[in-house]
C-alpha cells in the first residue's frame, strides 16, 4: 500500500522529495505522470498534443485509483486533486497526503527552461499565479499535511514528511 501520497503544483517538488522520501522509507517511488507514459508509451506533452487535456485527465483518474494498490511514495501530477473524483480518492484513502507549497516565483524559477510540461509552456507569471490560487483550495481540501517548499531543501523537507507521518527520522 502506498505509504504516502505528495500533492501540490508543478515545480512545487513532489517528484524531487518522493525519490528522496521513497530512499528514506527503501520503498518504491511512484510517479503517476511517469505511470501514464509508460501505460500510453507517449510523453505527456504528445499526449496532450495529440489527444487533449480531458483525455490525459481521464487516464490520470484511472492510474491514481490503481496506484493506491501498489507499494511506495507516490508524487501525484499538478492537476490531479482538481478533479473531484480524484480529490474524494484522496481525501478517502486514509494516506497521509502531503500538500507540497511554492509561492509564483519558486515555481518560476524552479520550471525555468523546462520544456516537458505542456500547461507551464502556456503560462506568463500572472497566468501561472492564477492557476496556482484557482487549484490551491483542491490541494488544501485533499492534503492532511502542508509544508512550504520555498527556500527548503529537499532533505529539510523529507525529513519533516517523515516527523509527521510517524516514521522514524535519524
Amino acid at each position: 500500500m502506498v505509504h504516502s501520497i505528495l500533492v501540490g503544483f508543478m515545480g512545487s517538488g513532489k517528484t524531487t522529495v518522493g525519490q528522496l522520501l521513497a530512499e528514506r522509507l527503501n520503498c518504491p517511488h511512484l510517479d503517476l505522470d511517469a505511470l501514464i507514459v509508460a501505460r500510453v508509451g507517449k510523453s505527456i506533452n504528445q499526449i496532450f498534443a495529440e489527444h487533449g487535456e480531458a483525455y490525459f485527465r481521464s487516464l490520470e483518474a484511472e492510474m491514481l485509483a490503481g496506484a493506491f494498490k501498489r507499494e511506495g511514495i507516490l508524487s501525484t501530477g499538478g492537476g490531479t486533486p482538481v478533479r473531484p473524483s480524484n480529490r474524494r480518492l484522496l481525501i478517502n484513502s486514509g494516506i497521509p497526503v502531503v500538500y507540497l507549497k511554492a509561492s509564483p516565483e519558486v515555481i518560476i524559477n524552479r520550471l525555468h527552461g523546462d520544456q516537458s510540461r505542456p500547461i507551464f509552456q502556456t503560462l506568463d507569471k500572472k497566468k501561472l499565479t492564477q492557476l496556482l490560487h484557482e487549484r490551491e483550495n483542491a490541494y488544501e481540501q485533499s492534503a492532511t499535511i502542508r509544508l512550504s517548499t520555498d527556500h527548503k531543501e529537499p532533505s529539510e523537507i523529507v525529513h519533516t514528511i517523515l516527523k509527521s507521518i510517524g516514521a522514524s527520522v535519524q
